[in-house]
């Protein structure tokens, strides 16, 4: 075991909100038209800290829950399972540890943050220094294409860039642009968020994107409508213009219920039209009805969300962030967040 190989290792990935353009990164849609998202990483990620096992055996622990396997094959937690395989680890046994800043479920993108976390930690414990770009091809690859659809390829893509971007996507080839907002709007933008826990956790990603898939010819109307929301909300942000950014997250979310999937039920109609009904925008994140509610407020509505939504839970003010995934030493692995 060389000392590279022994020294453990700590990554933080950041989690990501998104505005428009999901589900457009979709295998069956982006290979034949090509894919546009707009999204921003935020405070929020996933932490991952890789170094020897003491007991000889793979132990893994994360928000699943604990496990220990003689062999890679038997490893349960299939993005650790095929991190390990991708980067042909054929070292001893690693002990690997996933924590989350979010309960599990999110819609904010844990999974695809997850799988660039073990990547980078994986490679970097080799002494290599990946880009985000490579980072974000094999992480896709791993769960579009060997995992067979648990997520598109949006996640990967900005948790491991960081920032407030549009992507377009050809195929798995993203193509990244920065959105420059004007002087002063980012912390106006950043006030007009508020991110609420729904006490729900459904896993119904990889089913709804199934379905969506196999539905995709009567889909690709409502799909291509969601694309052209993805650049009408870049214009949005770059003009300042936070009603025009409110109008297309709720846009969004009207759009995401008319495709076939789990995308909707009586809890969603009801929560978006409490929050329509005080003049904000309300948007379930991710390919699911997740664990969060993110709503934009474009004239000051917060306490009215508030008093709207009593049986929610609102987290601590998000911030949107622009560095990507980052490798540390051990050291900096302190309570989950190095």
């Amino acid at each position: 075991m060389t000392a590279q190989d022994s020294r453990p290792v700590a990554v933080h990935t950041p989690l990501r909100i998104p505005f428009a353009g999901g589900l457009t990164d979709v295998r069956a849609y982006a290979h034949r038209f090509g894919g546009a998202t707009v999204s921003s990483t935020i405070d929020l990620g996933i932490n991952v800290r890789i170094g020897p096992s003491p007991t000889g055996r793979y132990e893994v622990s994360s928000v699943l829950g604990t496990e220990a396997a003689d062999r890679q094959a038997d490893i349960g937690n299939e993005l650790v399972r095929e991190a390990l395989r991708s980067v042909g680890h054929r070292g001893p046994p690693l002990a690997i540890d996933i924590r989350a800043d979010v309960v599990d479920h999110s819609g904010l993108g844990s999974s695809g943050a997850t799988t660039v976390a073990l990547l980078h930690a994986l490679r970097a414990r080799r002494g290599e220094q990946p880009d985000a770009v490579a980072l974000a091809r094999e992480a896709s690859h791993i769960e579009v294409d060997v995992l067979g659809g648990a997520s598109g390829y949006h996640d990967a893509n900005v948790c491991a860039r960081g920032g407030l971007l549009l992507i377009a996507y050809r195929g798995a080839e993203a193509v990244a642009h920065r959105i420059e907002l004007p002087a002063g709007f980012r912390a106006r933008l950043e006030r007009s968020l508020l991110l609420f826990t729904t006490g729900r956790a459904t896993n119904h990603t990889r089913q709804s994107l199934q379905q969506l898939s196999t539905g995709i010819a009567e889909a690709l109307g409502v799909l291509h409508q969601v694309k052209d929301l993805a650049h009408r909300t870049a214009a949005a942000l770059r003009a300042g213009d936070l009603p025009g950014v409110a109008q297309c997250i709720g846009e969004q979310q009207r759009l995401k219920q008319l495709l076939p999937g789990r995308f909707v039920d009586e809890f969603v109609r009801d929560v978006t039209a409490r929050v329509a009904a005080v003049g904000a925008a309300a948007q379930f994140p991710g390919g699911k009805i997740g664990a969060y509610l993110l709503v934009c407020c474009p004239d000051d509505q917060q306490d009215a969300v508030r008093r709207a939504l009593p049986g929610l839970v609102e987290m601590p003010p998000l911030r949107l962030t622009e560095r990507g995934s980052r490798a540390f030493g051990d050291e900096r692995w302190v309570a989950g967040h190095p």
